[in-house]
């Protein structure tokens, strides 16, 4: 029996990965505040990278149609949610990287950087509970567009900022990030400049 890596099964998967890659290193390490900062800093790659993939889903089906591309577009909405998951449990280990190191947690959050991840962290919410069918018709499609819209490139935004900071510190891998934003971008702008296909 062929198990197919889409839809629900691929939200869960990815979660559940997600989670115990996350919680390696607290419990090799006894939740110790220096394996709590590892689990943060983790899961907000894991986040990234689940965010490019549903941020860049209908640009990369359009621009390069193939197998991938088309899977990844009819994929868009788990992706995303893998991506709210992710972004929740990287919240509860900031959480505990807080109560455990409530010095190193001041020093690396400041309060403009809470209030902007407060607001992400609300939008996620609201496009998680309207990705679904009943709650996205209720909303209405204007609103739905515009929510969306504003919410992605709310959280693109907030990353690349979060993770310019960190390569302005020295940690090259910021950098790898950077131009994956950048670069979704891109492809955002230049599949949205195409004009659509005539059909025959």
């Amino acid at each position: 029996m062929r198990i197919r890596f889409d839809g629900w099964n691929l939200y869960v998967t990815v979660s559940v990965l997600v989670a115990a890659g996350a919680f390696v290193a607290p419990v090799a390490m006894h939740f110790s505040v220096e394996s709590l900062s590892a689990a943060v800093r983790f899961t907000a790659r894991t986040s990234a990278i689940l965010f490019i993939l549903a941020f860049t889903a209908s640009a990369l089906a359009r621009l390069y149609p193939s197998g991938p591309t088309l899977w990844q577009r009819v994929n868009r909405r788990f992706l995303g949610l893998a991506f709210a998951t992710s972004h929740f449990i990287h919240a509860g280990f900031v959480i505990a990287y807080s109560l455990q190191g409530p010095e190193q947690y001041a020093e690396a959050l400041t309060p403009d950087m809470i209030v902007v991840g407060s607001i992400g962290y609300a939008l996620i919410i609201l496009m998680a509970a309207t990705s679904f069918q009943t709650t996205a018709r209720w909303l209405g499609t204007k609103s739905w567009r515009l929510l969306h819209t504003v919410g992605v490139h709310w959280l693109w935004l907030q990353f690349l900022v979060a993770f310019g900071k960190r390569a302005s510190t020295g940690q090259a891998i910021y950098w790898l990030f950077i131009g994956l934003l950048l670069a979704a971008m891109g492809a955002r702008l230049v599949a949205g400049r195409l004009k659509p296909v005539a059909s025959p």
